[in-house]
């Protein structure tokens, strides 16, 4: 089982409706939130997930519940609270490119405490971590209790996936992810990310930073301009498909799911020594099925992530 942890949150979509009249602000609500996606996005490669995170009774937990019955990912971790559901608003700019403000102080999924954290996971293949549940307490030290707990009793993927607007101390997001870094496994990051984190140091020395801690794979993505693979052994740059973008929303999310799904399955042949694996021609193939699941969320509107038929027909 591959168990994802961080927010569940509603994402309001503003809309650009010329047609409403002037006090009518138009707009479509969706379930979200990247770990939420991620969660879903596995489920639909066929990959076993469970979320856990905080999730309200109010009237959007219940439907951020409803839609995890449907898409198959476990509950069993989700903790209830009396509190309210995160709500994120989206503007989208003409590429597709989403900008977020989000409404979360006081709410379900950033309430995570030590005490929710009193289960045992059963031969987890991997822990996925990231976004703004990674600096925003109590849920951020929860979850780096959980993860210190199973570092190295299976895979630690994170994703650092950077909200200013609800954390923008850098310093704040640096520590954490130094601190997570050297427990993890797994890092996707895009260059967006090191940019806020690091402005002035180019993003290939802070991977060799990263690499040097014991990170086994490390990817960098960079959206339309392609993305890189490093493992200890070997490196590789891959090109973007080339797609008509409807939008980007959840292509992160998806490049992330496929990543966990392609990693998952070397780890379930190889065990520990998985990464050894992790040659040239292997980092290609990691990468290049990712690119092209994120694609396929990029040519469709909204966090519509594929099933693994859909990549393998696309590719």
């Amino acid at each position: 089982m591959f168990v994802i942890c961080g927010e569940a949150l509603i994402d309001i979509f503003l809309e650009d409706n010329q047609q409403a009249p002037a006090e009518v602000f138009p707009m479509q609500a969706c379930v979200g939130g990247s770990p939420f996606n991620v969660a879903i996005g596995l489920s639909r490669l066929g990959q076993s997930s469970a979320l856990f995170t905080g999730i309200s009774n109010d009237m959007f937990g219940k439907r951020l519940s409803a839609v995890l019955s449907e898409e198959n990912v476990s509950q069993e971790l989700i903790v209830k609270k009396q509190l309210p559901t995160t709500v994120a608003f989206v503007e989208k700019d003409k590429n597709g490119v989403p900008t977020y403000s989000f409404y979360g102080e006081g709410t379900a999924d950033r309430s995570i405490t030590a005490e929710d954290i009193n289960f045992d996971i059963e031969d987890p293949i991997a822990i996925h971590l990231g976004s703004y549940s990674i600096v925003s307490q109590p849920t951020a030290d929860s979850l780096l209790s959980l993860v210190k707990k199973y570092s190295g009793k299976c895979l630690i993927s994170l994703d650092p996936n950077i909200r200013a607007i609800v954390e923008p101390d850098m310093k704040v997001w640096q520590n954490r992810v130094d601190e997570l870094v050297s427990l993890a496994d797994i890092v996707k990051v895009s260059d967006e990310d090191l940019a806020l984190m690091y402005p002035d140091i180019a993003p290939e020395e802070i991977i060799q930073k990263w690499l040097a801690t014991g990170l086994k794979l490390i990817v960098l993505t960079r959206g339309g301009e392609g993305s890189s693979l490093w493992s200890a052994q070997a490196h590789t740059n891959l090109e973007t498909p080339k797609i008509k973008v409807i939008d980007t929303v959840g292509a992160g999310d998806t490049y992330q799911a496929a990543l966990l799904d392609s990693v998952g399955g070397l780890f379930s042949q190889y065990g520990n020594n998985w990464f050894e694996q992790l040659d040239e021609n292997k980092l290609k193939e990691i990468g290049n099925f990712s690119a092209a699941a994120a694609a396929i969320t990029c040519s469709r509107q909204g966090a519509d992530l594929p099933t693994k038929t859909e990549v393998l027909d696309f590719m």
